[in-house]
């Protein structure tokens, strides 16, 4: 593992990877599926738009960290997160049953995560055709900074529809 890794900033980007699905339950607590669906103005992204991309994204990059854990420096195949989400459709699911399928798959990625060894945090892929390898950790802080990134914009979208 890289020198500038330390288990404080594993403890920060699990926190909020923790948060992300508690803060969608408390800004989307009481609203309809039709203003879940508005978008602030014309091209922007509604609550379930940034919910199918939040989910595609951690779909993607959980399955990487799976696969980072279970094979010894596997060569994976690039998928973007979102075509994955449109893939799956998951713009077009209700957004309780959305979130529903999110939070889970969290709770499955937050309980492997909490019980990686220091030297675990370090186990790595490569994407076929990138020349970069990625590890567990980078891959768990990736996911935290983008949802970090999309909380922002989940409030102001829930508070201008």
């Amino acid at each position: 593992m890289p020198k500038k890794v330390t288990q404080a900033q594993i403890t920060t980007y699990l926190q909020t990877l923790r948060e992300t699905p508690q803060r969608i339950a408390s800004l989307t607590a009481g609203l309809d599926e039709s203003r879940l669906h508005a978008a602030r103005a014309p091209g922007e992204w509604s609550v379930v738009d940034i919910l199918a991309h939040l989910r595609g994204c951690a779909d993607v990059w959980s399955y990487s960290i799976y696969a980072m854990l279970i094979l010894d420096n596997p060569e994976l195949a690039y998928i973007h997160p979102r075509a994955w989400a449109k893939k799956q459709d998951y713009a077009t699911v209700r957004f309780a049953e959305n979130f529903q399928a999110f939070a889970v798959g969290r709770q499955n990625l937050l309980r492997i995560l909490a019980g990686l060894s220091f030297d675990e945090w370090d186990r790595s892929a490569r994407f076929i055709g990138k020349a970069n390898t990625y590890t567990v950790f980078g891959e768990t802080m990736r996911m935290a900074l983008h949802e970090f990134d999309h909380w922002q914009q989940l409030e102001t979208t829930i508070s201008s529809v």
